[in-house]
């Protein structure tokens, strides 16, 4: 009797548990877009000596406002295309690609009435990710769902951009190596940073309404951690043209192809040697191969809001 008992009870727990095993075997398809806001900030600093770690603020007054550049690449627009197997009514897997295009963002400023100088950054990237999905039909229409796995980036870069007006000498002096307060300058530089492998985590939780037997309706939260080490940095474009501060006529024009290789192109090692081609370790540095700098890493964490359409494919 006991056994009877067990048996029963164990068979309402099964049904209530897998009672949609009947159900065929499902593919589906994804098209989703969202929009990620910042999550857990990074400290950021210009690797531009004359721009500095920080957002520093210097008024006509004299008055001083400094406030560190802190932020991630992760907000801004993104786009992805998913495909999934449900294996079983409450558990599958899926595939996803997804592209995104961070907002810009600061990551270091020194501003005074003759001096103003900005570094800001662009991030861009096409990932993969491979997920576990968790769904659960609570009404008749509506699911709740988790999606969780690995996401690994298999192309990017961030697209930095340099502005100076000076009006005190500082580049000439920092290039030239000759003071000249008159030299006033403005320059504009475009570089690219490249990443290696690197992976993170992501987490979605969302709600879907099935709006016709083959298509779902959803919106979802989605959590991603990330960091991406640095490769390579190259210099896309380079313009400082030098004026006379007296009479505002132009003079030395510096462009991309005025600087030596190792101004242009920056690797990125896990460590520094007297054998590696900085200045600051080894006075024999070559300057027609590129600077190797110490690894850094770029943040990418994110909290994004998205809706899509799912297409189930019988």
């Amino acid at each position: 009797m006991r056994a009877l008992i067990l048996l029963t009870t164990f068979s309402v727990i099964s049904s209530f548990s897998f009672g949609q095993e009947s159900k065929p075997k499902k593919f589906y398809l994804e098209t989703v877009g969202g929009y990620g806001f910042p999550l857990v900030n990074d400290d950021l600093g210009s690797t531009y000596e004359l721009i500095g770690i920080a957002d520093r603020l210097v008024r006509a007054d004299s008055s001083i406002s400094i406030k560190p550049a802190q932020g991630t690449q992760g907000p801004g627009w993104q786009f992805s295309l998913n495909a999934g197997y449900m294996f079983h009514p409450n558990i599958g897997v899926e595939a996803q690609i997804s592209y995104l295009k961070s907002n810009p963002i600061l990551i270091g400023r020194n501003v005074s009435p003759t001096f103003q100088a900005e570094h800001s950054v662009v991030g861009e990237r096409i990932d993969i990710a491979p997920q576990l999905v968790l769904s659960f039909q609570f009404r008749e229409k509506w699911s709740l769902y988790s999606k969780s796995g690995v996401i690994i980036p298999i192309w990017g870069r961030s697209r930095s951009e340099i502005n100076i007006d000076d009006q005190e000498g500082r580049v000439f002096e920092q290039l030239i190596g000759v003071p000249n307060p008159s030299a006033s300058a403005e320059v504009r530089i475009r570089a690219s940073t490249f990443g290696k492998f690197s992976y993170g985590f992501q987490t979605r939780l969302g709600v879907g309404y099935s709006a016709l037997d083959w298509l779902t309706v959803f919106g979802e939260v989605k959590f991603v951690a990330l960091t991406i080490r640095s490769k390579e940095d190259r210099a896309d474009d380079v313009n400082v043209q030098f004026f006379n501060k007296q009479t505002g006529e132009p003079g030395l024009l510096i462009t991309e192809d005025d600087l030596e290789e190792i101004d242009k192109t920056t690797v990125y090692l896990n460590e520094l040697t007297e054998n590696s081609n900085n200045p600051e370790v080894n006075p024999n540095s070559d300057s027609n191969k590129p600077l190797e700098g110490l690894m850094r890493k770029d943040n990418f964490n994110q909290l994004a809001i998205s809706f899509g359409l799912r297409f189930y494919l019988r």
